[in-house]
């Protein structure tokens, strides 16, 4: 298949995908199939102008989870940084000769990263790794630059239907305006309502389901009103893939053994876990504060990202 022709068929799969990180997903995925890559990752500039790891293919890439320990990079900080900053494609054949740059999940030889811009705006990145060095050609920049024009009109088109959509979901929900100036709830209301939710994982009515409007986690991408029973539902599948990102990390897979035993699968007392796992009641209930702040950390990254889309 010519270049033109795998371009002509990328924009015509992505082009009824009608949510941000659905949409960049699907195109790291056909970039990674399109040139043969073993990794590829797509980077959003957050509210906060820190570009912000959304959508991967290849190793940085889990079914269960989506993005892979996402990270989030300064603008100027490594190949991707360096490209934001100059809005600009950059093209490393080595990058041990390349003083800024930042290992994420393995190092790698070459490196290309592609800004995603609209109209002067810098939405992006988006940034491929091979372990061969000078591996990447001009022809394959070209192509990714031909991806990133496609996608951004896009992006732009969807980032402003979603700021609508909340903006039209902030102004119907008076009970949350008179609460709180602010559309979002804070950390602390969030961590609070995590909690609850935790302890009482199969009893939804134990649940302040109020603060579900000031969760951006839980918005839809289109201008609809979203029952409750569907973002309870919603908040379970975020709580499950933080788990299962908890377990694939030797740091924190005694923590969400922990917090699935206690909470989900057996739903153990804390004695009865302390003994299994020969701790002291004092320890195990340190261990359990501890696992509980990990989840609650990792889900309040997934909530800082959505208000940032």
């Amino acid at each position: 298949m010519t270049t033109l022709a795998t371009l002509a068929q990328i924009n015509r799969q992505i082009d009824p995908i009608n949510d941000i990180v659905g949409l960049c997903q699907t195109v790291s995925q056909l970039i990674v199939q399109s040139l043969q890559l073993p990794d590829n990752v797509i980077y959003l500039q957050n509210k906060q102008h820190r570009l912000a790891q959304v959508a991967a293919a290849g190793g940085k890439f889990c079914a269960a989870q989506g993005v892979v320990s996402p990270i989030e990079l300064e603008l100027g900080q490594g190949v991707v940084g360096t490209a934001a900053l100059c809005q600009s494609s950059i093209c490393v054949a080595d990058t041990n000769s390349f003083s800024r740059y930042v290992v994420d999940d393995a190092p790698r030889l070459s490196e290309l990263a592609v800004p995603i811009c609209y109209q002067g705006e810098l939405l992006g990145i988006i940034d491929a790794e091979h372990p061969q060095a000078s591996f990447f050609s001009i022809e394959q920049q070209y192509f990714v630059e031909s991806v990133s024009a496609m996608l951004a009109p896009r992006l732009v088109n969807l980032r402003s239907r979603l700021q609508s959509s909340r903006h039209h979901l902030t102004q119907n929900d008076s009970s949350a305006a008179n609460n709180s100036g602010d559309a979002w709830c804070h950390q602390d209301e969030f961590s609070q309502t995590l909690q609850t939710c935790l302890k009482h994982f199969y009893q939804p009515t134990q649940w302040d389901i109020n603060l579900f409007a000031k969760m951006a986690m839980l918005q839809p991408a289109a201008e609809v009103r979203v029952a409750p029973a569907i973002q309870i539902e919603s908040l379970k599948q975020h709580i499950y893939r933080c788990l299962q990102q908890m377990y694939q990390k030797p740091a924190t897979a005694l923590w969400a053994k922990i917090l699935d035993e206690r909470y989900i699968s057996s739903r153990l007392g804390q004695i009865e876990l302390a003994d299994q796992y020969h701790m002291s009641f004092s320890t195990f209930r340190r261990q359990q504060q501890q696992a509980q702040n990990c989840l609650q950390q990792l889900l309040w990254q997934l909530e800082l990202q959505a208000r940032a889309l």
